[in-house]
């Protein structure tokens, strides 16, 4: 019967260990597309035109999805922007600033 029991949980352990392998490549490989669409991004376009570029229509359907930040520096003044994912190991993934008023893109970064 612990012979079984070890079995199974072997069974249960590699089939953990596969799928977050799965996961991680998964998230990786839509991370370098975020990266290789990112150059297309021009400072100027409407945040929808952005979003059409990167392929963000259906990021409500992925786990691995961009996400609307704001943040503040010393000044009073909000900084908004969409951020990717980044590849493994990058030190940020892609960043697109946009202007909450006029809904256009005011800077691109991609990857460092």
């Amino acid at each position: 019967m612990k012979k079984k029991l070890i079995y199974i949980f072997a069974f249960i352990g590699l089939i953990a260990t596969v799928k977050v392998i799965y996961d991680f490549i998964k998230e990786q490989s839509e991370a370098s597309q975020y990266l290789s669409v990112c150059e297309n991004v021009k400072v100027g376009m409407t945040l929808e035109e952005a979003k059409k570029v990167m392929g963000d229509y259906e990021y409500y359907r992925r786990r691995n999805r961009s996400e609307i930040w704001t943040s503040f520096n010393n000044s009073t003044e909000k900084t908004y922007y969409l951020t990717y994912p980044a590849v493994f190991l990058a030190s940020t993934g892609t960043e697109i600033y946009f202007d909450p008023d006029t809904q256009l893109v005011t800077k691109v970064v991609c990857g460092e």
